[in-house]
């Protein structure tokens, strides 16, 4: 068991020094370049790449952070109600400017008129943006679109698009750490690993289904939870989520 938790220490440090090193020497070299250029058009575009290699850098030290408090145990929970349609909505605009309207449409799709949950707000929009940050990834033309479901006694998110889809055979590995389904794609393979440990502290499922070249649909399931009143009963369901 020692033996094999160096070993994998030992790939964890391997992967980690390259993902580092490959968004610091583009930030280095065209930060290098955006001093040295006269020329504003280039000066834009290495502004740019250096901008995309610093979101890179610090989701790459987020997801690291993220992992080190799984491993330890620490992973912090703090659930409150709040409005599930208002989060939704706050998560489309945080991410429409990310992708390309003229190609790609980008919508959400409430279940309810209002839905108002017990539920921890910040790791469930942590789950969301990673899942949605990576349909637009994969995804250069055609329609994302994301939503929730009432199921009895749970709630059913989905994020689903238009891209390329996943091969069969790397579907059944696909929550796995440091699993990248294109290497010339940016990310650290460990989003979706982090997303499933979340699910899984939150008492949830979570999956995939998919085909090549057809698309993608990546689902969730949390327990729900109405609204908690201010004595700490649960509210009614008629006012905790309203038909549309």
């Amino acid at each position: 068991e020692a033996k094999n938790a160096n070993e994998a220490k030992t790939r964890f440090l391997f992967n980690m020094s390259h993902d580092i090193r490959t968004p610091m020497n583009a930030i280095v070299g065209f930060s290098s370049l955006l001093v040295q250029g006269e020329n504003p058009e280039e000066r834009e575009q290495y502004m740019a790449i250096v901008e995309e290699n610093n979101e890179l850098l610090l989701q790459l030290i987020s997801d690291i952070l993220d992992l080190s408090k799984i491993e330890a145990g620490t992973l912090e929970f703090h659930y409150s109600n709040i409005d599930l349609n208002r989060t939704m909505n706050e998560l489309t605009d945080s991410l429409s400017p990310r992708i390309d309207k003229n190609k790609v449409q980008f919508s959400f799709h409430p279940a309810k008129e209002s839905c108002f949950i017990y539920t921890e707000k910040n790791r469930l929009s942590q789950i969301l943006i990673n899942l949605i940050t990576n349909a637009i990834k994969f995804t250069s033309e055609g329609s994302i679109r994301f939503g929730y479901e009432l199921r009895g006694r749970e709630i059913y998110f989905y994020v689903s698009d238009t891209g390329c889809g996943i091969p069969e055979d790397k579907l059944q590995g696909i929550f796995g750490r440091f699993v990248k389904l294109n290497n010339f794609k940016q990310g650290t393979g460990l989003g979706l690993s982090i997303c499933q440990t979340l699910v899984e502290h939150m008492k949830g499922n979570i999956g995939v289904v998919s085909e090549e070249g057809k698309g993608s649909t990546f689902w969730f399931t949390l327990p729900y939870k109405p609204a908690m009143a201010d004595d700490g009963r649960a509210k009614e369901a008629a006012d905790s989520c309203r038909e549309r």
